[in-house]
């Protein structure tokens, strides 16, 4: 049985793979079934989401640092804030050469040890603006 402990380690490797952009080594946190609750980017599972992710990080170089983690039972809520610099096209918009940074409130369930589902609550309209030539 898992605590609420290793699911915070769960959610904290991610961050490393994810800030690493070792995206094939994410598939070991993930429950082949993952269901990602985002409204902003609609990813279908992980396979769309490490596509959203390189994405970000070939047009912002982003990387994630935490402002808050914690866990209570199978969840782990985070508040993360997200930077880089805006190099290349995201979201429609083409590269403006600035440093953009936004907040996201983020809820992970875990079952057996790995994240079955997330909620995300990014202020995507935030970094909308930052992004506006």
């Amino acid at each position: 049985m898992t605590t609420p402990d290793d699911n915070l380690r769960v959610c904290r490797r991610l961050t490393e793979l994810v800030n690493a952009r070792l995206y094939d080594r994410m598939d070991e946190l993930f429950l082949p079934d993952f269901v990602d609750h985002n409204p902003a980017w609609g990813a279908a599972g992980l396979a769309d989401l490490k596509t959203v992710l390189q994405g970000a990080h070939a047009a912002l170089g982003m990387s994630i640092a935490y402002n808050d983690i914690f866990a209570a039972g199978d969840k782990v809520v985070v508040r993360i804030t997200l930077s880089g610099r805006h190099t290349g096209p995201f979201l429609g918009f083409p590269p403006t050469g600035k440093d953009v940074s936004w907040t996201s409130i983020e809820i992970f369930r875990l079952a057996g040890g790995k994240i079955a589902e997330r909620w995300v609550q990014a202020d995507v309209a935030g970094l909308m603006n930052q992004l506006r030539a």
